[in-house]
């Protein structure tokens, strides 16, 4: 299974598996990008998702991909999450992956997660109490992406507009991944045991999914290489948008897919936690590839549909 990983790291440099996304999330294609603006030469690392799949499918990446059985299904799931069209109406057990409070079940033993339960409007003080008085509370939807439905619930602040219905939702402690004055994250892949690549993203916005990407090196502390960079956008129709929806690309998403701010610099992360990022991105790809889907328990898309 092709995995894309979101991780946050706070002030104190812990690191923090965020989420798993299946399918053909992004990463591949930004990761080239950063790496033809820092070297002048590309990445090879297509190559390599190619030379994995004819090793253990004995086929090309994009037939792999568009062989899958529940592909159609993710395809519409993708375009549920973004507000843009219907929920399968029977979905598949492999869109399990997809529910954010399953991974946290899945993986949360193993590896080191934010802490989640199911929100319930109830429980925000309660849960509140278990880490600090002051904490900011983080609401996001179980099965979504781009940032849509995510809110900050301000510990100095009465909550309004909270979410319905609550069980399709999670809450979480605030993470505070910052460096500088911009939220950040690191985006890595992994495919068959394997990782694949990682870069960064720096946004000013609520979230850094849609943010600047950085090439990523491994030295002695966080830092960005200079406060003073540039971003170059790059207008390119993204290598995972054409194998995951060919001719079938909805016309909303043409921002999200043609579309990267490139930045001249680079960011450096300790080699502990760059190590780690490759060492977790390899170790849930292979867990992914041996799970019996049967035995998980049904997403909440299941569930709400009955």
């Amino acid at each position: 299974m092709y995995i894309g990983l979101d991780f946050l790291i706070d002030k104190d440099l812990n690191l923090y598996l965020s989420e798993v996304n299946t399918g053909v999330p992004a990463g591949a294609s930004e990761y080239n990008l950063v790496y033809l603006e820092k070297f002048r030469e590309p990445s090879g690392i297509f190559e390599k998702i190619e030379a994995l799949s004819k090793k253990n499918f004995s086929r090309n990446f994009t037939d792999y991909i568009r062989e899958l059985p529940y592909l159609n299904d993710l395809r519409k799931l993708k375009i549920w999450m973004d507000g843009m069209g219907p929920a399968p109406s029977k979905p598949p057990k492999e869109l399990r992956l997809e529910d954010k409070w399953i991974q946290y079940g899945l993986l949360s033993a193993k590896y080191k997660m934010i802490p989640a339960m199911i929100y319930s409007s109830k429980d925000i003080d309660s849960f509140k109490n278990r880490f600090l008085q002051d904490c900011n509370l983080v609401i996001k939807k179980r099965i979504g992406r781009g940032g849509k439905g995510f809110q900050i619930l301000r510990s100095d602040k009465k909550p309004d507009n909270l979410p319905l219905p609550e069980k399709f939702y999670i809450m979480q402690p605030y993470i505070k991944s910052h460096l500088d004055d911009y939220r950040f994250s690191i985006r890595a892949t992994a495919f068959c045991g394997n990782f694949i690549c990682m870069f960064a993203s720096l946004s000013k916005r609520l979230t850094s999914n849609h943010g600047y990407r950085f090439y990523v090196t491994a030295g002695s502390r966080l830092k960005l290489s200079s406060r003073h960079f540039k971003i170059k956008k790059v207008v390119e129709k993204a290598w995972e948008a054409e194998i995951f929806f060919g001719d079938r690309l909805p016309g909303y998403l043409y921002r999200d897919v043609f579309i990267e701010e490139i930045s001249d610099t680079e960011i450096t992360i300790p080699v502990s936690i760059y190590n780690k990022i490759k060492e977790i991105s390899s170790s849930v790809s292979s867990l992914y590839q041996k799970l019996d889907l049967d035995k998980l328990p049904h997403s909440v898309l299941e569930d709400g549909l009955k």
